[in-house]
């Protein structure tokens, strides 16, 4: 029992659905007040005469969220080393794809608010995708969808979350403390020597990752570029043949998917419905277009620019469309890009989750509906 609820692929995707609605429902409610309190109860952290005092969102948005992207930067490194994009004639499809992905919704978006400077800087919110939910629609329809538009869609995501990482290191990125950024480049050279001497411990890892988290933290650089650095200095295998990065990415799999993830959704896409002419305003039309139209359009648009260029495209058209309207699903990736865009702005912030979680919603129906009845 316990080994299908771990490898289970749906019913991750399923708790993430009900964490989503658990936070609307909390936040629309007479628990309103008391949501919002857990969000900001404050938590702290010393060792010797250094302390961490945050509140608990920015423990989940700064810590957690540093986990997930460790956990995805061995993802993708597997898949580059020896999975499915191993060759450049696998990686061209999702790559441009991802692309397209990131640059249309942002131009859509920036058409949008291109005078208003303060509000240009949420380009990105449009640009993610939620591959747990995309993939838990494509489970929906298993009768309808071959397992090639699956393995298009989690390539995608792998390069989807590479660009969202350089896209949040150059854009995202204020009052920087070099010296913080000088033992972050010593935490570097750490996991670079484990590296070089094919260290194994997990131990050794586990510490220097705190030490390079800690640094990026204060650095003004956001930690999921901590993660990420970690994840690419993990060897493949141990010295005797046996894997090892597979092996953590197995053993933390459970905890993103039953812990990481849904508590991220929890503290992140408490959403207030109000229809009001205020939430109606740029900002949320060009996160919604963006992420409706624009994450289709680029998505698929590009994939049919790389197959001038060689890459080949499946020899379905129609179900590569439906497989990239589902990108329009942008829960964790655009909620969390929206916090550390417009966190200190209320009508902003809560207009453009409004935007998401609707174009996220479009996106999911018209994707499933488009891939359940469209004739192939």
């Amino acid at each position: 029992m316990i080994s299908k609820i771990r490898n289970s692929e749906l019913l991750p995707s399923l708790l993430l659905i009900f964490t989503t609605i658990l936070a609307i429902f909390l936040q629309n409610s007479n628990y309103r007040d008391f949501y919002n309190a857990c969000l900001n109860a404050r938590a702290s952290v010393s060792f010797m005469d250094y302390k961490l005092d945050k509140p608990l969102f920015l423990w989940v948005n700064d810590g957690l969220i540093a986990i997930f992207f460790f956990w995805i930067g061995l993802e993708v490194k597997k898949e580059i080393l020896c999975g499915e994009l191993n060759t450049n004639s696998k990686r061209i499809l999702p790559l441009a794809g991802a692309l397209g992905g990131a640059i249309v919704p942002a131009l859509i978006y920036m058409v949008f608010n291109f005078f208003d400077s303060y509000r240009l800087q949420g380009f990105a919110i449009p640009t993610g995708t939620d591959t747990a939910f995309a993939i838990a629609i494509l489970l929906m329809l298993k009768k309808y969808v071959s397992n090639s538009v699956r393995i298009f869609l989690l390539s995608l995501a792998i390069f989807d979350d590479v660009i969202a990482i350089i896209v949040i290191a150059i854009f995202y990125t204020s009052n920087l403390l070099y010296i913080s950024l000088v033992l972050s480049s010593i935490g570097v050279g750490l996991l670079l020597i484990l590296n070089i001497l094919h260290c194994t411990r997990r131990m050794f890892y586990l510490l220097v990752g705190i030490f390079l988290w800690v640094c990026v933290l204060e650095s003004g650089v956001h930690t999921t570029l901590a993660g990420m650095l970690c994840a690419f200095f993990i060897p493949l295998n141990k010295k005797d043949g046996r894997e090892f990065l597979e092996r953590i990415m197995h053993n933390l799999t459970p905890y993103i998917n039953y812990a990481i993830l849904p508590i991220f959704t929890l503290f992140n896409a408490g959403v207030l419905i109000d229809f009001s002419l205020q939430n109606l305003n740029t900002v949320f039309f060009g996160i919604f277009f963006g992420l409706f139209i624009g994450k289709q359009l680029g998505v698929f648009g590009f994939c049919l620019l790389a197959n001038k260029f060689g890459a080949v495209l499946p020899a379905n058209k129609t179900i590569l469309y439906g497989a990239s309207i589902l990108t329009g699903i942008g829960f964790t990736m655009s909620f969390f890009i929206n916090t550390l865009v417009f966190e200190g702005n209320e009508i902003i912030f809560n207009s453009a989750k409004l935007a998401v979680l609707s174009a996220s919603c479009c996106s999911a129906i018209f994707g499933f509906l488009w891939l359940r009845f469209k004739k192939v």
